[in-house]
């Protein structure tokens, strides 16, 4: 090759090199980008769900006032003003559940949770439901039921009901007169799991026009500012996107003016016959200082709470069962507790020194894993947020439960999740107290209703009402030293424990002050904490009289 030749083959190696150099460069800022847009939208949907749970919190003390302002006597004019607080309130939780909703499936962290259920007797609870509003306005709501459906499916019950609400309650906004119709239809008359549900109107219809629009996040069919209509326009996306996370489809037929039919098509497993279970292990071992000291044949139940009197209130509450119970004060105890032991069913508290709840949850489920047995575990936490609830699901707790104890709930979550075993929580009269007697300024301190109600739970509250006030005093103190060594974690233990505690007896302010307190040694604003605890030790001292005379 010539000198020429090679000079001119070297000044094309020399332009390859500099334009691999160039989409070297091009791709490594296209993969920044990438990244950063992979960021933001991470960012967006944390965004998303952590306001909304951040404002769960205190809609949750709205809705629950306005609730109880409702039942105290109100001037006409005031009653109205409360019905529209607490119906304004209901309208904002249910955005915030749509944009909680939303950003989990945008992010993908939004996971079904399969379990048997009853699909006719979902169905027929709501019908019940949206029957009564479309006969506000005049319309007919019926359902049709296919008579090969099966009793019961493996399925995630919450989410058809969410689709089915949304899809239900489109149907009976945008229809006036006429009738809405929610049909259930096998696919294949000879297989029961592949079904369709199909919401028939006689409404307004969508202009063809819009037909693209009807899935889009945030778009609304009639964006004008005179829109007869409300919404937020996620509705319908979050059912698209629901259906096809249950791997099915979405889809609708309409006309402008002559009513709309939505329908989905999913697939439910039937469940095989349930054998007859008591969910005990028949090679464990005998059990052990079970409460009644007798007879080991009952539901065996483990109460694990770091509290004595929130374990004594729960004992309490299943005393007039056949239950049997161990307890426990930490989440080491119970997982050394079930490694000997099979129980039917587990209450665990998520707070506890030594090891947590949800540490204690995983270690045991893997034991049960292990030994090819499933026991139900139930968290019981003064923390009501979703984020709480979120954490215990990661944990692999089967239920959520929030301190004070409501025992209609717990009865429903009995119910719910061991169906197999019938335990029944009897309601006990409570002997009149004398709260009558006390002044107004101590009603404030020590809400009575809840002292009523643990003794409709319970009968006889005097026992646990007297562990209570005799662990106060120790709490105080060991508050009071955690405050002088500043040490913000075993505050917020302390002020955790005590305000589900609290809660359980009625004392609402003290219950509050432990709340605030553990929020602010959360944040480490212990300069604030300092403060508080002289408002906790007064207030701590006049719900120590009120309840003592409780006992006389």
């Amino acid at each position: 090759m010539t000198a020429a030749g090679e000079q001119e083959l070297q000044r094309k190696v020399d332009r390859l090199a500099e334009k691999v150099q160039l989409l070297e460069k091009q791709n490594a800022a296209l993969k920044g980008k990438a990244e950063q847009a992979d960021s933001a939208s991470r960012a967006k949907s944390d965004f998303l769900a952590m306001i909304s749970h951040e404002i769960r919190t205190p809609m949750n003390g709205v809705i629950g006032l306005s609730e109880l302002l409702l039942e105290t006597e109100l001037a006409p004019r005031q009653q109205k003003f409360a019905e529209l607080i607490l119906s304004s309130a209901h309208s904002l939780l249910t955005l915030i559940n749509s944009l909680l909703d939303f950003s989990k499936i945008e992010a993908d962290k939004l996971q079904l949770k399969i379990k048997p259920f009853n699909l006719k007797n979902l169905l027929e609870e709501i019908i019940e439901l949206y029957g009564l509003a479309g006969k506000r306005k005049g319309l007919d709501v019926r359902l049709e039921l296919d008579p090969g459906l099966a009793e019961r499916y493996l399925g995630d019950a919450f989410r058809i009901r969410q689709v089915l609400v949304n899809l239900l309650g489109n149907a009976i906004k945008f229809t006036d007169q006429g009738s809405v119709l929610l049909s259930v239809s096998l696919l294949d008359p000879i297989n029961p799991e592949f079904i369709r549900f199909t919401i028939t109107d006689s409404g307004s219809g969508i202009p063809e026009d819009k037909h693209d629009q009807l899935f889009v996040a945030f778009s609304q069919i009639d964006n004008s500012s005179t829109r007869q209509h409300g919404g937020t326009g996620l509705g319908l996306a979050i059912c698209k996107k629901l259906v096809e996370l249950m791997d099915g489809t979405l889809d609708f037929s309409s006309c402008d003016g002559q009513g709309s039919s939505f329908w989905f098509t999913i697939h439910l497993s039937v469940p095989e016959t349930a054998q007859p279970n008591s969910g005990r292990d028949p090679s464990a071992p005998p059990a052990l200082s079970w409460n009644d000291g007798g007879s080991t044949e009952g539901t065996r139940i483990l109460i694990v709470d770091d509290d004595k009197t929130n374990r004594m209130v729960l004992k309490e509450v299943f005393r007039k069962t056949d239950a049997l119970i161990v307890t426990a004060e930490n989440g080491s105890q119970a997982v050394q507790i079930c490694r000997q032991h099979a129980f039917d069913l587990i209450f665990m508290d998520c707070q506890m020194p030594v090891m947590d709840g949800f540490e204690a949850t995983v270690r045991i489920k893997k034991q049960l894993r292990q030994a090819g047995r499933n026991t139900v575990i139930i968290a019981l936490t003064a923390d009501a947020t979703m984020a709480a609830e979120e954490q215990c699901r990661r944990a692999g707790m089967d239920g959520y439960l929030v301190k004070p104890l409501d025992t209609s709930e717990l009865q429903s979550m009995l119910d719910s999740r061991i169906p197999q075993i019938d335990l029944s929580i009897l309601s006990q009269s409570r002997p009149a107290g004398k709260a009558d007697s006390l002044q107004s300024a101590e009603q404030d301190v020590v809400d009575f209703e809840v002292l009523d109600k643990l003794g409709q739970n319970i009968g006889d509250i005097k026992p646990v009402v007297s562990v209570f006030l005799g662990l106060l005093p120790g709490r105080l103190r060991e508050l009071e030293k955690a405050v002088n060594n500043k040490n913000s974690k075993e505050i917020e233990q302390i002020a955790h424990t005590m305000r589900g505690s609290c809660g359980q007896f009625g004392a609402v302010t003290l219950a509050k002050l432990f709340a605030e307190t553990e929020d602010m040694a959360r944040r480490n604003n212990l300069s604030l904490v300092e403060q508080q605890y002289d408002r906790i030790r007064r207030i701590a001292e006049k719900v120590s009289v009120i309840l003592k005379e409780q006992l006389d």
